[in-house]
Formats: C-alpha cells, sequence, structure tokens
C-alpha cells in the first residue's frame, strides 16, 4: 500500500480551510451589519413614541413647535439627536380647512462615521385617536 494523500483528500483539505477563512474574514462585517440594524431599530422605537406622545395630547394642547427630543435611550446612539416639529396641515393637503397637525420626528446619528437618519410623519385631526 502507498503512503501518502490523494488529490481528492488535498482538495478537500483546501475547501475546508478555504471555507474557515472566508466565514472568519466575514464576522466583523457581519458584527458591523447587526450594530446597524440595531441602531435603526432603536431610532425607529424613539420616533415612534414621540408620535405616539404626541398623539396621547388633546388637540387643543397640541401646539405648533419644534422642539429636541429628550428620550433617555438617544445616547445609546452614536452622536444623536432628534427633533420633534408640529405645524399646521399644508393647505393643499387640507382643502376644506381641516384641523390638522402635522407632526414630523426626525432622528440623526453616526453608525461608522456615515449618517443616518428615521424621518417619520403622521396627521393628527381634532376628533381623532384619543379625542
Amino acid at each position: 500500500m502507498e503512503k501518502g494523500f490523494s488529490l481528492i483528500e488535498t482538495l478537500l483539505v483546501v475547501v475546508i480551510i478555504g471555507s474557515i477563512v472566508f466565514l472568519i474574514a466575514n464576522i466583523p462585517n457581519a458584527m458591523m451589519l447587526i450594530g446597524k440594524s440595531g441602531h435603526a431599530s432603536l431610532a425607529r422605537e424613539i420616533a415612534v413614541k414621540q408620535i405616539e406622545d404626541k398623539r396621547a395630547l388633546s388637540f387643543e394642547n397640541l401646539a405648533n413647535d419644534n422642539s429636541p427630543i429628550s428620550d433617555s435611550r438617544l445616547s445609546l446612539l452614536p452622536q444623536a439627536i432628534g427633533t420633534v416639529v408640529v405645524e399646521d396641515c399644508d393647505p393643499a393637503v387640507c382643502t376644506n380647512s381641516e384641523r390638522v397637525k402635522q407632526v414630523t420626528v426626525e432622528v440623526s446619528w453616526l453608525d461608522n462615521n456615515k449618517p443616518q437618519k428615521i424621518n417619520l410623519k403622521t396627521m393628527i385631526g381634532e376628533g381623532g385617536i384619543n379625542q
């Protein structure tokens, strides 16, 4: 019997080692994507909470405003800032003089020195939810 490795055994070892190297090389990229996805999810949660808070107010207490977000979770996002803008409905949209406010929530942060942003808009009308 001859001693040594056949061509198939050698190729199998090369394929296995190549696969392991490929998987290990992609771990940092996968971790970055997981972090980025987590940041986007948190930013969306913060924005949705701001809209829910505005919807909980009565329409008469919903004044036009441009204010920063004061959610403590904002500090979990790298260099994050957020604003809530409440303004009267655009006359081009509210053509029948409806009493409606437009609420825009924007959360911005940096992921790997690249700016990211979540922007949510909604309309809140007199007689709507919780009115």
